[in-house]
């Protein structure tokens, strides 16, 4: 049996994706173009590409993946819309953000249409094509994310003005910011196909561990990565004062001098490049980087381990590209 290319399945997911996001039209045409600014610059398609898998395991109909993956998708770009007028940053994916090009005002809008089309077009599907109770506890699950990525935006404001965070609080706020939108998108997948419950059970586990190893990556390329992959200014962690993995463990460790550079440069913007790569440097020299490394390989050993015990009950095929999804995560560079 030939299984499938792991890049030739995403390249078509995508492809999908983006026909379906760029036929939406409506007016202001600029409240349009701004929704989809950032859409258009690019981005992995993990999420939808999730869904498609999950659904394929579990037989889901076509038309029905296409809805959520759609609905998915307009969702995580909306959080990223707004994430950026929060941070006030000013590239997203190489490209200047949405309230650079267009204004604040005018970005709130777009990522509020993003969030309304995200549960408009699974609803509206729902409605019309799949009167059944999978497609309305596929359309609960997403609005479940919604609330719960919304809360973890606030404990990561909140974090900013925060002296001290502990390990526990930095991954109840990863698993609500990050990890419960790539659980929902497995989970969505497999209760629009023929999963039962202890097989979404599975689904969920592995799309939170997948996505928990997935924020303490983003967080490791948030100081190590290349700008010219990241699409964001190297150092942006620090610059940004962000209580991620890597500073709370530095700062729970260093001690004297080291904890005083780490503090006094920590969410500083407009000092010399030098003092951020200082701090890089302690940061691995502390053994940090490794620590992290290490809690994202854990959590896609955790992962591999629910698609282990998911073997015989569903396509092998697209259990496979689960797992190589899995091993995508750890490995990426952007």
């Amino acid at each position: 049996m030939k299984l499938v290319d792991l890049n030739a399945f995403i390249a078509e997911v995508a492809s999908k994706i983006n026909n379906s996001v760029t036929g939406i039209k409506g007016t202001p045409q600029e409240l349009y173009e701004a929704s989809l600014h950032i859409f258009r610059a690019g981005g992995k398609r993990l999420r939808p590409a999730l869904v498609y898998a999950s659904g394929r395991a579990f037989g889901a109909d076509e038309d029905a993946l296409l809805a959520f993956a759609t609905g998915v998708e307009l969702f995580h770009n909306f959080t990223l819309i707004h994430d950026d007028i929060m941070d006030n940053d000013d590239y997203r994916r190489g490209v200047p953000t949405v309230h650079k090009v267009y204004g604040i005002p005018t970005a709130i809008l777009s990522g509020d249409l993003l969030f309304s089309l995200a549960l408009h077009i699974p609803l509206s599907y729902c409605s019309t094509k799949m009167k059944s109770s999978r497609c309305i506890d596929a359309s609960r699950k997403l609005a479940w994310a919604s609330v719960t990525v919304a809360e973890g935006q606030a404990l990561d404001m909140m974090f900013e003005s925060m002296k001290e965070v502990s390990e526990e609080q930095y991954f109840e706020m990863i698993y609500k910011k990050t990890a419960a939108l790539i659980e929902a998108s497995v989970y969505i997948g497999g209760v629009l196909g023929k999963a039962e419950e202890s097989e979404l059970k599975l689904l969920s586990s592995y799309g939170k561990n997948l996505g928990l190893a997935f924020q303490i990556v983003d967080d490791i390329l948030g100081i190590y990565g290349k700008e010219e992959e990241t699409g964001k200014p190297v150092y942006s962690d620090i610059r940004e004062g962000k209580k991620t993995l890597l500073i709370i463990k530095a700062l729970n460790i260093a001690t004297g001098e080291d904890k005083e550079l780490i503090e006094d440069v920590l969410g500083k913007k407009n000092l010399e490049k030098e003092k951020y790569s200082e701090v890089a440097d302690l940061i691995e020299k502390l053994g940090v980087l490794q620590y992290a490394k290490s809690k994202a390989e854990g959590f896609v050993a955790d992962a591999l381990e629910d698609l282990k015990n998911l073997e015989g009950k569903c396509d092998t095929e697209y259990l496979t590209l689960l797992k190589d999804m899995a091993y995508v995560v750890v490995k990426r560079r952007k």
